[in-house]
């Protein structure tokens, strides 16, 4: 499908701490959402496009974030269908109202802050849940909360989309192979510690969605690859992952030499994104499930 929408980028620099909401969720400022949706935009949106949203569809974006994906679910179910877009964030909710303001044939929106743990919304409310990166955040138990209350906001027979990333696949080439892997190894363990699912999930989410009671319909793997040399988009991404990173990296038992070379790197990320074999990979995977009977 073509692309018709840009996002709407905040004057000046985003922050290069933990880029976090009033929620306190790390990595999802909206600021940093849109560097990130706009440097994967061609995979995302070709995600979106094949869970199948039909015209007139009642459509709820649970855990929207800063909107990004809001046009294109405009765009396919078109003004006799409904968006809804909720998410914890006031701040995020805000971006999300502003994004779908010039949409074209723009169908009802709607826009509530909440929690998917508790949906404010009716039985049987939405022909499609779709949910991007949010499960990431859950504990195993808060997923099954999460997936129980999207089972009964769903129609008979309704759709829930859910789309994570395996970031053990994730690469930033040439970094050092074993700082990056240490790195990576210390990063997913706390998650491990906070009982969250963790930004790992994507992979596991078939199973996991299996066992909460829905069907799966199909699921899905996306590379999503940047070699050099990186547009602007990626570089301004992983440049702000980078010091994001960094930021971290001190709170991990890493050895005093990997400490090193995240501070050499973060006070210059152009030593990596001006390689000539700079190689930027992630991965994800949107498994797309229906509602079986309650």
């Amino acid at each position: 499908m073509e692309v018709r929408y840009c996002r709407r980028f905040a004057e000046g620099n985003i922050s290069t701490g933990k880029n976090s909401t009033s929620t306190g969720h790390e990595a999802s400022d909206a600021s940093w959402l849109d560097l990130h949706f706009e440097s994967s935009r061609p995979e995302y949106e070709d995600a979106l496009t094949q869970v199948g949203m039909q015209r007139g569809w009642d459509v709820l974006d649970a855990g929207c974030g800063g909107g990004s994906f809001l046009p294109l679910i405009c765009e396919l179910i078109g003004s006799n269908g409904s968006v809804t877009a909720l998410d914890l964030a006031p701040e995020n909710i805000q971006r999300a109202e502003d994004l779908t303001k010039d949409v074209p044939d723009r169908p009802k929106v709607r826009t509530r802050v909440g929690s998917i743990l508790s949906l404010p919304f009716n039985h049987a409310s939405f022909d499609c849940v779709w949910s991007a990166n949010v499960m990431q955040y859950l504990t195993p138990a808060e997923f099954q909360q999460a997936t129980d209350e999207v089972r009964r906001v769903l129609k008979p027979g309704g759709i829930l989309a859910v789309k994570d990333f395996d970031s053990t696949l994730l690469q930033m080439l040439p970094m050092d192979h074993g700082v990056f892997t240490r790195f990576m190894t210390a990063r997913l363990q706390t998650f491990r510690d906070k009982g969250v699912l963790g930004t790992d999930c994507g992979s596991s989410l078939p199973g996991l969605l299996r066992d909460a009671g829905m069907e799966i319909v199909w699921r899905k793997g996306w590379l999503v690859e940047r070699w050099a040399p990186a547009g602007e988009h990626t570089r301004d991404y992983v440049r702000d992952l980078i010091s994001y990173f960094t930021t971290a990296a001190p709170d991990y038992a890493l050895p005093e030499s990997d400490q090193h070379y995240w501070k050499e790197l973060a006070a210059n990320p152009g030593s990596l994104l001006d390689q000539p074999d700079f190689c930027y990979r992630e991965f994800f995977v949107l498994t797309v499930c229906r509602n079986a009977a309650i």
